[in-house]
């Protein structure tokens, strides 16, 4: 086995088991065990929990940030046409990356040091983030009268609190929309539309051109 593909394996087993169990839960016999790999091997690539924990991090992040199709959203010819492609692969992403969803949100539940150390990065590098190619949209389409005035990040939070929390507390989901549990599939895609709606209503100026 190439030394990338087990970097790989430990990377899965890690997201799934710190996902689970946040970093002080998950433990490296855990993770060797869940990788087919002896612990001495883990910690040949990793030398602490510690650091094994920030690099599968930082490989959430960046897959996190990778699913935006950026240039998609600077070719949007509206902002409603861009807030349907900011909604739809921030659902789509939660869909098919759960558990580094689940990360992220138990990163923010310990106190969030290291989603701030990332977030800070990217803004220091001046890296084109989907978070802020948004805002910046919300500012222009504010300015152009396409909607009302609003508070951007408090649009921007309300936003991403619609897209994430199902798949946060699927469990409570499916009490509230029975229909949800026997067909998930659906229920997302239905609720891509349901948050572009309701976010979309709420923004729009009464006299938009």
């Amino acid at each position: 086995m190439s030394s990338a593909s087990t970097k790989q394996q430990i990377f899965d087993a890690a997201l799934v088991l710190f996902a689970r169990h946040g970093r002080a839960g998950a433990r490296m016999q855990q993770i060797a065990d869940a990788a087919q790999i002896n612990k001495s091997m883990l910690h040949y690539y990793f030398s602490t929990k510690a650091d094994l924990y920030d690099a599968v991090f930082a490989h959430a992040m960046e897959r996190f940030m990778a699913s935006f199709d950026r240039q998609a959203l600077h070719e949007a010819d509206s902002f409603s046409e861009l807030l349907r492609r900011f909604i739809s692969g921030y659902v789509a992403f939660c869909a098919s990356h759960t558990d580094a969803m689940r990360l992220i949100v138990s990163e923010n539940l310990r106190g969030g040091p290291l989603l701030g150390q990332h977030l800070k990065r990217m803004a220091d590098a001046g890296t084109d983030t989907p978070p802020q190619i948004f805002r910046a949209a919300i500012e222009s389409a504010i300015a152009s009268g396409e909607i009302r005035p609003v508070d951007p990040d408090h649009a921007l939070l309300t936003i991403i609190a619609g897209c994430i929390f199902p798949f946060i507390a699927r469990p409570t989901v499916e009490q509230m929309h029975p229909a949800s549990a026997s067909d998930w599939d659906a229920f997302v895609e239905t609720r891509k539309e349901q948050v572009f709606d309701v976010v979309h209503r709420g923004l729009v100026a009464p006299n938009a051109p």
